[in-house]
């Protein structure tokens, strides 16, 4: 009977601390939604007593927008696609960085003798950007080890074993009329790269060189074909009464050797086709003339002003509610001091 005595106040004092811990919890959740309630209403409050500044604020950030567009020139952009055998990540990279330079400090009359364009054609340029163009398939993987931690050795040697020789170029201009033959500007000053040009006169030497030794061979595989051929009409015409031919099991294979020479003659084929296709640097897709301005339009632009100067507004309504709120806390820090 004790036992159950002394068991009975406990159990009652754990059902009161279990009933006061929930009704702490359900206050707590009421007084955040009261303040949040409070707040959105101080806030409209202080808005509605400051409706002249906002409508001030947000016209004067439209007129701001719309100045822009008539202050600063809108200017265009487009890119082009380009695919080397010979030019690899840094060698290309460094190029145009050294292009797009020279066009952001106004060095038009450098730019134009590297390029070969008059200088009114190259004032029109405003930047030149490059990026590497990486298959779908690789992409999805660099993405994956991206979000992936632990992973940056592996990262680092995709990267480096990306086979870049396909890029985009990017070109932003204040005159469309400037992209009319700037990807063939471009691209011949490309080639004159020391360098690559080296290269290239290397690689067409070789192809040449090969050219020469599989026309020799094939030439010879013709010979031998014309033999065997001589040679099989002779044993046919050789035997009576049967138009059979024998061929000797230690002899050539006539099958292998016109096998052997259409495999020399797509050999050749391929290497008139990097000649005469002039792959060293080659254009897949040039630059297209776009109608609208990506600085923006007059409407853009003044929207986009009238947003920033309503988000200045509510920024100025947001600092008078807190510096309220402060000057209410110190005014009852100091009734309690007192």
């Amino acid at each position: 009977m004790e036992l159950e005595k002394k068991r009975r106040p406990s159990e009652e004092n754990d059902t009161i601390d279990l009933k006061e811990l929930f009704n702490s919890f359900f206050r707590l959740i009421r007084n955040f939604f009261y303040l949040i309630l409070k707040f959105f209403f101080l806030f409209f409050e202080t808005a509605a007593k400051n409706l002249k500044l906002i409508v001030a604020l947000t016209l004067l950030g439209g007129v701001l927008g719309a100045a822009y567009f008539y202050i600063i020139r809108p200017y265009y952009e487009s890119r082009m696609t380009l695919g080397s055998v010979y030019y690899k990540g840094e060698f290309i990279n460094n190029s145009i960085q050294n292009l797009d330079a020279l066009a952001g400090e106004g060095n038009y009359t450098a730019l134009s003798r590297i390029l070969n364009i008059p200088v009114k054609k190259s004032s029109q340029l405003k930047s030149l950007k490059i990026e590497p163009v990486v298959s779908p398939n690789k992409q999805l993987l660099i993405d994956l080890y991206k979000e992936t931690e632990g992973n940056k050795h592996r990262l680092d040697s995709i990267l480096l074993n990306t086979e870049d020789s396909t890029f985009h170029i990017k070109v932003q201009v204040y005159d469309t009329t400037a992209l009319n033959g700037l990807d063939s500007s471009l691209v011949n000053f490309l080639k004159q790269n020391k360098y690559v040009k080296k290269r290239i006169e290397i690689e067409r030497a070789n192809l040449r060189s090969r050219r020469a030794k599989l026309i020799k061979e094939s030439g010879s595989l013709d010979t031998l074909k014309r033999n065997i051929a001589l040679s099989y009409r002779n044993q046919a015409g050789g035997r009576t009464g049967t138009n059979n031919v024998i061929l000797d099991d230690k002899g050539t294979n006539p099958v292998e050797i016109y096998r052997e020479d259409l495999r020399l003659y797509e050999q050749l084929m391929d290497i008139e086709k990097l000649l005469y296709i002039n792959a060293e640097i080659e254009i897949i897709e040039p630059f297209t003339a776009l109608g609208k301005p990506i600085s923006g339009t007059l409407l853009k632009n003044t929207i986009l002003g009238l947003l920033l100067g309503l988000a200045v507004a509510f920024s100025v309504i947001l600092i008078k509610i807190v510096t309220r709120g402060l000057i209410y806390l110190r005014s009852q820090f100091e009734a309690e001091r007192n």
